[in-house]
């Protein structure tokens, strides 16, 4: 009788059921949190990967618009804030150049050319961090500067010690008087290029500088035979070398002076606009031995020559070399396959 009394059966049978529906229940609104949790972390990492590559195209377009350009900041960096929606949030970039360490950050193993960008986005608790190397090199259609062919341009005059001024011969080696322009306007020259792709770059450029980081330097090009791309040297300073040293290349300089004494040789174009202090040349040497094989160009001070035989030779192909990456037209471009996140 016991057996086959089934009262109560039913409400058993509810229980088992509504114990099932909880759980069930349960599931779907844990899983459902889960979901909303993965959703919100999917959509604030979202948030600051395109924080992260909001800063990046700021930064390729700050380089596109002036090659130099390497952060708004203090060491190669910059940082912005921005509102999406009601919250605030952040990039910050950072510049990484291996060409030196005049903006406080060095990376030997970026090779010459390159600047490396890396942009850090952050949204709320989440942070991403995307890439890039970019290129920077001369556009093959580029306009040339328009430095003439003369051995001297300067906007000063020539001067000399006693009965002596800088004497000019031509690129077959001939004294022409009409090889020296004074008081000239100096050619236009895109300065902005030479800083960028300047192999060395000094605060001053003296005899220390000339053994430590030129003394393996012995030809204006730097890619013989093909004879297209002179070594560039960017003085920030002042230019002062003496005794027996030769150097090779474009010389930038920035300052205001140039001495050359001894029996120094510069093989290449020394391009000084801002010389407001006579740019001074030895004339101990003879005939056919040349301070200056290339071409001077000084700003106000013009040129002064120290003694007899301050002679400067211009050679035609250095000239040519300096009017091209004079007045470069550069590309800046990512470098395909560079880009990463994470």
């Amino acid at each position: 009788m016991v057996l086959k009394n089934q009262n109560g059966s039913a409400l058993i049978i509810c229980l088992l059921s509504l114990a099932v529906l909880s759980a069930l229940g349960t599931a779907a609104l844990m899983v459902s949190t889960t979901n909303q949790t993965i959703a919100g972390n999917y959509r604030k990492q979202s948030q600051a990967f395109y924080v992260a590559e909001a800063g990046l195209q700021y930064a390729l377009a700050a380089i596109k618009d002036d090659m130099t350009w390497r952060g708004d900041t203090s060491y190669s960096t910059t940082r912005d804030d921005m509102i999406i929606g009601n919250i605030t949030a952040s990039y910050e970039v950072t510049t990484y150049d291996s060409s030196n360490d005049s903006y406080g950050v060095y990376d030997t193993l970026i090779p010459g050319g390159y600047i490396k960008l890396v942009s850090e986005g952050v949204f709320q608790d989440s942070t991403q961090t995307v890439e890039t190397m970019v290129s920077i090199s001369p556009d093959d259609t580029s306009v040339i500067a328009d430095s003439k062919d003369k051995a001297v341009i300067t906007s000063g005059g020539n001067t000399g010690s006693g009965i002596h001024v800088v004497n000019g011969y031509d690129d077959d080696g001939n004294l022409a008087s009409d090889m020296v322009e004074t008081y000239a306007t100096l050619p236009t020259v895109n300065q902005d290029a030479l800083r960028t792709f300047a192999d060395y770059s000094f605060s001053s450029l003296t005899n220390t500088e000339v053994s430590n980081s030129l003394s393996g330097q012995t030809d204006f090009f730097k890619d013989a035979p093909q004879n297209d791309q002179p070594y560039i040297i960017h003085v920030s300073g002042d230019v002062s070398i003496g005794g027996s040293s030769d150097v090779y290349g474009i010389i930038f300089v920035e300052g205001t002076s140039v001495v050359l004494s001894g029996s120094v040789r510069i093989h290449g174009v020394i391009y000084a606009p801002n010389a407001s202090i006579t740019t001074t040349i030895n004339g101990g040497g003879s005939p056919g031995d040349q301070p200056v094989m290339g071409q001077v160009i000084s700003g106000t001070g013009g040129v002064h020559a120290s003694g007899n035989h301050a002679d400067v030779q211009l050679v035609q192909d250095y000239v040519d070399a300096f009017n091209n990456f004079g007045g470069a037209v550069v590309n800046v471009d990512p470098a395909p396959g560079s880009w990463r996140q994470y």
